[in-house]
C-alpha cells in the first residue's frame, strides 16, 4: 500500500442528495472507514474524506417535486447523512459538500486553467442524456433503446451551445497510466473493462447546461452552469484547499470532522495528501473516476490520484435493488436491531468487495450466530468466565503444557498469532478486507478448538495437572487480548468492549502496555513519525504474543453478541 511513513488520502465519492442513503452508499463508506482505521493503526498518517453530492438536474427536479428550493431539499438530506455516519461511527476528518462556497470557487478555478491550457472550447451539442446517471449516452450504452440503470426513465435528447472538454486529447495518456504497472485501478479485471472501452476511443464530453441554473456558474459565461460530474469530481482537490491554501477549508466549517489527522506544520495540504490519494467508488461510476477525472486533471496540469478501488454491487435476495421493487436495504434498520458492528462484520465480510454479492436476511442472521456470537463472542465470554472460576480473575504466569499433543495446538496458536500482522497488511493493501477478516476468523476458530482440546474444566479438577491449566487459560486469554486489538479498524465498538472486559483501559487503546513513549515527535523541525521502529507500532507491538503479564486482573465478563434465535 505505502512505504512506512507515508501520508494516504482515503476518500468515498460524494453521495448524490436526491434520496436517503442505502446500503450500497453504507458499503463504500464501511470500507474507506476500515481502511482509514486499519493504516492509521499501522502507524500512517491518514487523511479521510467523503461528503454530499447536491447540485445537478436531478437534484433541481426533485426539490421542485416536493415544493422546495434545492438547498433545501439538499440539506434535509445531508442530515440524515450525517446520522448515519455519526451511527455507523464513520471516522472522517472532512465533509465537503458541492454547495460550499470553498468548493464552489476552486470549481471555477479549475475551469480557468483548462481553459488556459486550451482543453475547454465552446460549441454546439447534441446528445440523448440520462437525468438519473447526470451522464450522456450513445447509442451503443443503451439496452432496448434506454439506459440500462434506469429503464424506467425516458432519456433526454439535448441540444443547445455548450462548453466542452476536450477529454478525446487523452485517449493514450490514459492507456499508458493504466499500463504503468502501479495497479491504479483496483481490482485488475476492472482496469481491463476501461482499457478496453478506451481502445474505442474517446469523445469530447460537454461540462455545461443552460436549462437550470442549479449549480455552479461558468466563469465568465454565467448563463452556464458547470455539468454535475465536473463540478463533483473536483471535490477531491478543493477539500485540500487546492490551489495553495495552508489549511484544510472544511476545518473553518462546525460539524464537518469526526476525526482529526493533521497536516504537518510548514506543509500545505493539497501538495502533502495528493500524491498519496486513494479513491474508492463503486464500480459504475468507475469510468467517471478514472477516464473523466483523470483527464480533467491532466487538462488542469494537476498529476492524477495514485490508486483508485472500484467494488461491485449488492442484490437484494437474488434480485437488483430497487425502489420500485421496494427490497432497498436501509443501514439503520440493521443497525437499531442489530449493532453497528453487527452491520460492519457482514458487509466487509460477505459484502461486493471483488464480485457482485446477495444480501440475504437469512445470511446475515447465520454469520452473525456463527461467526460473531458462537465463533468471537463464546470464545471471549468462556475464556473470562473461566479465569474468574479457577483464576479469581487474574491471568496466571504463561507456561507450556506437559502432554505434547496439547503444547503443539498451543504452539500453533502462537504462530498464528505472530504471523496475523503480515497477512492483514498484506490483505489490507489489496484491499481484500474479507481476506484480512478470515484472517482474524483463523485464529478465533483455531482458539475455541484449542478450549475443546485442552478442555480447562477437566483441568481444574485435576491437582496434579494445574501447570497445563495456567498454560490454556493464559493462552486464551493471550488470543482475547490480540483479537482485541485485531478487530479494531473492522468493529471498533466489540474491540472496545473485548479490552473493557480484559481489563485494558479504554482511551489507550492499541497503544495500551507495549513501551511506546511517543507516537509523534518533531524531527529536523517537523511532525513526524517517531521512528523507523514506530512507523507500524500500533499493530506490529500489539499483534505479538506474551504481552499479557502476570497476575493481571480482568473485568466482568459480558456476552459480545446476543445469540439471534430463530425459527
Amino acid at each position: 500500500m505505502a512505504d512506512e511513513n507515508t501520508p494516504i488520502y482515503i476518500t468515498t465519492p460524494l453521495y448524490y442528495v436526491n434520496d436517503e442513503l442505502h446500503i450500497g452508499h453504507a458499503t463504500t463508506t464501511i470500507y474507506a472507514d476500515s481502511l482509514a482505521r486499519f493504516w492509521r493503526a499501522a502507524g500512517h498518517p491518514v487523511l479521510f474524506l467523503t461528503g454530499s453530492d447536491e447540485h445537478g438536474q436531478k437534484i433541481f427536479k426533485a426539490a421542485q417535486e416536493k415544493g422546495t428550493d434545492p438547498k433545501s431539499f439538499a440539506d434535509n438530506i445531508v442530515g440524515k447523512i450525517f446520522e448515519l455516519w455519526e451511527k455507523l461511527d464513520i471516522t472522517y476528518d472532512i465533509f465537503i459538500r458541492t454547495t460550499d462556497d470553498f468548493h464552489e470557487r476552486t470549481v471555477q478555478e479549475f475551469f480557468r486553467r483548462a481553459k488556459e491550457r486550451g482543453y475547454v472550447y465552446k460549441g454546439i451539442f447534441k446528445s440523448l442524456y440520462c437525468v438519473g446517471c447526470e451522464t450522456y449516452k450513445t447509442e451503443k450504452d443503451l439496452v432496448n433503446g434506454r439506459c440500462p440503470d434506469h429503464p424506467n426513465l425516458k432519456l433526454e435528447q439535448l441540444e443547445e451551445e455548450n462548453w466542452f472538454f476536450k477529454l478525446s486529447a487523452f485517449t493514450e495518456k490514459l492507456t499508458q497510466l493504466i499500463n504503468d504497472g502501479t495497479n491504479r485501478i483496483i481490482p485488475s479485471s476492472r482496469a481491463n473493462e476501461v482499457l478496453g472501452k478506451l481502445r474505442e476511443g474517446l469523445s469530447d464530453v460537454s461540462i455545461s447546461r443552460t436549462k437550470f441554473d442549479w449549480g455552479v456558474r461558468m466563469p465568465g459565461d454565467e448563463a452556464h452552469v458547470i455539468w454535475v460530474w465536473f463540478d463533483a469530481l473536483i471535490n477531491y482537490i478543493s477539500g485540500l484547499g487546492w490551489p495553495s491554501a495552508h489549511g484544510l477549508p472544511s476545518r473553518e466549517i462546525e460539524g464537518r470532522a469526526r476525526h482529526e489527522s493533521p497536516t504537518p506544520a510548514g506543509f500545505a495540504p493539497f501538495p502533502h495528501w495528493w500524491p498519496h490519494s486513494v479513491h474508492l467508488v463503486g464500480k459504475e461510476i468507475l469510468w467517471h473516476h478514472s477516464v473523466v477525472w483523470w483527464s480533467m486533471l491532466m487538462g488542469a496540469g494537476i498529476e492524477p490520484p495514485r490508486r483508485v478501488f472500484a467494488h461491485a454491487w449488492w442484490t437484494v435476495e437474488g434480485q437488483k435493488m430497487s425502489k420500485t421493487i421496494g427490497n432497498v436495504i436501509r443501514p439503520l434498520e440493521y443497525v437499531e436491531k442489530y449493532g453497528r458492528d453487527a452491520l460492519r462484520y457482514y458487509v466487509l465480510k460477505a459484502g461486493p468487495n471483488k464480485e457482485d454479492a446477495d444480501w440475504r436476511a437469512a445470511d446475515f442472521i447465520t454469520k452473525y450466530n456463527s461467526d460473531l456470537a458462537n465463533g468471537l463472542g463464546n470464545l471471549v465470554n468462556r475464556a473470562l468466565n473461566m479465569l474468574h472460576k479457577y483464576f479469581e480473575g487474574r491471568v496466571p504466569a504463561e507456561t507450556s503444557f506437559a502432554e505434547a499433543a496439547l503444547e503443539g495446538s498451543r504452539q500453533g496458536l502462537i504462530t498464528l498469532v505472530n504471523g496475523l500482522e503480515r497477512k492483514l497488511l498484506e490483505r489490507v493493501a489489496a484491499f481484500d478486507i474479507s481476506d484480512a477478516l478470515e484472517a482474524i476468523w483463523e485464529i478465533i476458530r483455531k482458539a475455541n478448538q484449542f478450549v475443546d482440546e485442552s478442555k480447562p474444566f477437566k483441568l481444574a479438577k485435576d491437582p496434579t495437572r494445574a501447570k497445563d491449566l495456567a498454560a490454556s487459560m493464559y493462552a486464551c486469554c493471550e488470543v482475547c487480548r490480540v483479537l482485541g486489538c485485531a478487530i479494531e479498524p473492522f468493529l471498533p465498538d466489540t474491540a472496545r468492549r473485548i479490552r473493557e472486559q480484559l481489563g485494558i483501559k479504554e482511551g489507550a487503546s492499541l497503544l495500551d502496555g507495549v513501551g511506546l513513549t511517543q507516537m509523534i515527535a518533531k524531527l529536523d523541525g517537523q511532525p513526524k513519525q517517531a521512528s523507523k521502529q514506530a512507523s507500524q507500532v500500533l499493530l506490529h507491538d500489539s499483534l505479538r504474543w506474551g504481552l499479557l503479564k502476570a497476575m493481571h486482573e480482568v473485568g466482568k465478563p459480558e456476552p459480545l453478541f446476543a445469540r439471534i434465535e430463530t425459527a
